[in-house]
């Protein structure tokens, strides 16, 4: 039998854990645009090419991913933290609003994408596993897009977003 283990300090224990900035987004058919910022995300397989990720099953992008609509996973550098914060919910930018933050187009596979981020990764769901809270995404890779500027990456860690690089 699992020891119960306090959730504030199971939050606190993951707070040590630098995860790398992700900003996910896709389009809800009934309300348009949605996105978030995670840090659950990783690489799933080279072959096929996929990714893993966690999100909230509350979220506002969780009834557009179990329809199956595309998304992309954006990897923002340090210059673009502004737009990890509003999809984080740490502005009062809520819904479509977010996406005032940074500048958008629309992909090969129709997601939203975040012009700049140092990759993109554009992907359909493969499939949906819900877990306790969240929804186990595995996206399959549609796209890559990379940026060839050299901008440091975003991470967070101790509830607060920083650079990985010690240049």
């Amino acid at each position: 039998m699992p020891r119960t283990v306090d959730p504030r300090g199971f939050k606190q224990g993951m707070r040590a854990l630098a995860g790398a900035v992700a900003i996910l987004a896709t389009e809800d058919p009934d309300h348009g645009c949605c996105g978030l910022t995670a840090t659950a995300v990783c690489s799933f397989s080279a072959d096929p090419p996929s990714l893993l990720v966690c999100i909230n099953q509350k979220s506002s992008m969780a009834a557009a991913i179990r329809e199956g609509s595309p998304l992309s996973i954006n990897l923002p550098a340090t210059d673009q933290e502004h737009v990890a914060r509003a999809f984080g919910g740490m502005t009062t930018a809520k819904g479509v609003a977010r996406f005032s933050a940074g500048s958008w187009a629309r992909g090969e596979s129709g997601a939203p994408i975040l012009i700049g981020a140092r990759a993109v990764f554009e992907c359909s769901v493969g499939e949906v596993i819900a877990r306790s809270s969240h929804l186990i995404v595995i996206g399959l890779v549609l796209a890559v897009t990379l940026d060839r500027e050299g901008r440091e990456p975003l991470v967070y860690a101790d509830g607060r977003f920083a650079t990985a690089c010690n240049r």
